[in-house]
């Protein structure tokens, strides 16, 4: 037999042999006698899944004297959920959880926490004392532009909170108003400051004059 015959038969063999060693492959995803030689699609994709999860409520303020209830929304992986839901208080003296639903027991703010496949969010609720009724008692109608006015506030109960208030201008080209009350003139004109309980609903505002 020719050396040329020879080296023909031994690149047949060699190429039958590759062929079948990677046929076995195919069929056996990868694996040789148990054991992977490569990485498969699947396993690579199941490493880099990962879950998402978000929390939101209801109610942001919920009264405690009325034990009231605060309805927690998750929504894990795009999709809403209640099942596999594990739900927690960072102060239960203030507010507890359970099944989705917080009650208010006591003042304060009370972090919940949901926690699904290994990732979880957390919101913030007021437990709180409601205001019954609200009155400016500040006596100035009138500021200069640049200069500051506090307004003062007389609420009942004594004990209610105040979180809930949100002060806004009619027009913050002529005055603005921050989240503590504090008016400061910015030019010439006449702007009405109200004040919205976002608890109950209720506003009050006071004319002012910035001259």
């Amino acid at each position: 037999m020719k050396k040329q015959d020879k080296a023909l038969i031994i690149s047949i063999v060699i190429f039958v042999i590759v062929a079948i060693i990677a046929l076995c492959l195919v069929l056996n995803k990868g694996k040789v006698f148990g054991k992977s030689l490569v990485a498969t699609t699947e396993s690579a994709t199941s490493k880099n899944t990962t879950h998402t999860i978000e929390l939101s409520t209801d109610k942001d303020f919920i009264s405690f004297k009325d034990k009231e209830e605060a309805t927690l929304s998750v929504v894990v992986d795009g999709t809403e959920t209640k099942e596999g839901v594990e739900y927690t208080s960072s102060d239960e003296t203030v507010a507890t959880v359970k099944d989705g639903v917080v009650t208010a027991v006591g003042a304060g703010d009370a972090k919940i926490t949901a926690k699904c496949n290994g990732v979880e969010d957390e919101v913030t609720i007021k437990c709180i004392v409601p205001i019954k009724t609200i009155k400016f008692t500040s006596t100035s109608s009138s500021i200069k532009v640049g200069n500051d006015l506090q307004l003062k506030l007389q609420v009942t109960p004594s004990d209610a909170s105040i979180d809930t208030l949100v002060y806004s201008s009619s027009n913050d080209e002529i005055a603005t108003v921050n989240k503590n009350g504090i008016v400061r003139g910015v030019q010439k004109g006449k702007v009405t400051i109200t004040l919205l309980d976002t608890y109950t609903g209720e506003e009050k505002s006071v004319n002012l004059t910035i001259r």
